[in-house]
């Protein structure tokens, strides 16, 4: 670019040459500015054909503490779906209030991602005899 440069502001000092200055300058504005400016709107376009090739995002609500059913609504409301993982007995809590999700609230998944729970149960079934 420097050499280009420097070549069309020699000419230009000089004031010779009027087609060579015309030529040298059409050479620059190609290369300095039309090539540039088709690469970058064909990588636009690019990125904007990969972001509407991903899926549909949502974020995990807070599920924890609540009934099976009111999770099922809420996670229905955010187009997520719910499965059971597993029961655990915790005598601090009601039975049947969810103990933990996977994943955790607020990860952002695809649309449709099943939200794994575990919930609590009433009763205890400690080591065998």
């Amino acid at each position: 670019m420097r050499f280009l440069l420097g070549v069309l502001v020699g000419y230009i000092l000089r004031g010779k040459q009027k087609l060579l200055i015309r030529f040298l300058v059409t050479l620059a504005l190609v290369v300095y500015v039309v090539i540039p400016a088709i690469a970058l709107l064909g990588l636009s376009i690019d990125v904007q054909r990969e972001r509407r090739s991903r899926p549909a995002q949502t974020k995990v609500p807070v599920i924890k503490g609540l009934s099976y059913e009111d999770a099922e609504r809420k996670l229905h409301a955010a187009n997520l779906k719910i499965r059971l993982l597993a029961t655990r007995y915790d005598s601090a809590l009601q039975p049947g209030l969810i103990i933990d999700q996977v994943p955790a609230p607020g990860e952002e998944v695809a649309v449709g991602y099943s939200v794994g729970i575990t919930t609590s149960r009433k009763d205890y079934f400690g080591p065998g005899p």
